[in-house]
């Protein structure tokens, strides 16, 4: 039987990308999917949005309201495979959302696929559902993690692939996370054990995977696939006092001499870097980025 797959998105105050992001979940070939979105009682209409886009398209089978939280399940018209569990209620920022997201997921794999972000195209959960198939059969224990490329999109007209590093590599993920959060896959029973830190703000996702992987032990593998559409520009692609901050924290607990080398890098390349890009005219800027920036994590 073909496994169930949890597909997270969470959401605040981004009424314009939603419903992108929602259909490129809603639309994949592969059958048995679970989707999960997570609204941090958002105020611009992202919340009606998303009720109004599933009782569209689904039979509404549970619903759930209070003076400050919402919650509904549905079932796709379409296809009775296919269902839907939406939260509504504020949270402490995005790890504590996607943690409620683990929470309620049952699928055998969870993917984080969040707002503003979106599948490579329709056919990609059936691809990593034959990868996984073809691990079932090959490896005597199931990774942990499975992960893909991502294609990142500084605008319409400028993108790029950004290859993942691969897992045969050793001490691959020991330090740092070398995969887009977006295109990765976790098994459900082992995210539900470790879950996001949530005194992160930023860097939760490199703290997450790097807790599974050095204290858990388990093993990463890489596919032969590009998972999703990346959109930078986000906060954890800014310059950010927290962001060094945190990542030489998490770098910390696993080798100090990582966490110098991570400061070091942060302050000698990073911050050079962006500001060069920066001094660049913003309409050959992102055509700088697709020529000149890295094009392997």
């Amino acid at each position: 039987m073909q496994p169930k797959i949890s597909i997270i998105t969470v959401v605040y105050n981004d009424v314009a990308h939603i419903i992108e992001t929602m259909d490129s979940v809603i639309h994949q070939t592969y059958p048995h999917i679970e989707y999960i979105l997570i609204d941090g009682a958002s105020s611009d209409g992202t919340t009606e949005s998303i009720e109004s886009k599933i009782a569209s398209i689904a039979s509404i089978t549970h619903r759930r309201e209070s003076e400050d939280s919402l919650y509904l399940e549905a079932r796709l018209d379409s296809n009775p495979d296919f269902s839907f569990k939406f939260l509504s209620e504020r949270d402490t920022g995005i790890y504590d959302a996607m943690n409620k997201g683990i929470d309620l997921a049952t699928g055998e794999w969870c993917n984080f696929m969040n707002c503003g972000d979106r599948f490579y195209n329709l056919e990609v959960l059936g691809q990593v559902v034959r990868e996984i198939e073809g691990f079932k059969k090959t490896m005597k224990d199931m990774p942990a993690v499975i992960y893909g490329d991502t294609q990142i999109m500084y605008d319409e007209q400028n993108t790029k692939i950004l290859y993942a590093a691969p897992s045969e590599r050793k001490n691959a993920h020991k330090y740092t996370q070398r995969f887009i959060h977006q295109s990765a896959f976790i098994a459900t029973n082992i995210a539900k054990v470790y879950k996001y830190d949530t005194k992160f703000k930023i860097m939760g996702d490199m703290a997450f995977f790097l807790e599974i992987y050095n204290k858990g032990g388990y093993v990463f593998k890489k596919i032969t696939c590009i998972v999703c559409v990346f959109s930078a520009g986000g906060v954890s692609g800014r310059l950010s006092w927290k962001t060094f901050i945190e990542g030489c924290a998490i770098s910390f607990r696993y080798n100090v001499f990582i966490s110098v080398y991570y400061a070091l890098r942060y302050i000698f390349w990073v911050i050079p870097r962006v500001l060069v890009r920066n001094a660049i005219p913003n309409k050959f800027r992102n055509k700088a980025r697709v020529i000149f920036g890295k094009k392997y994590h």
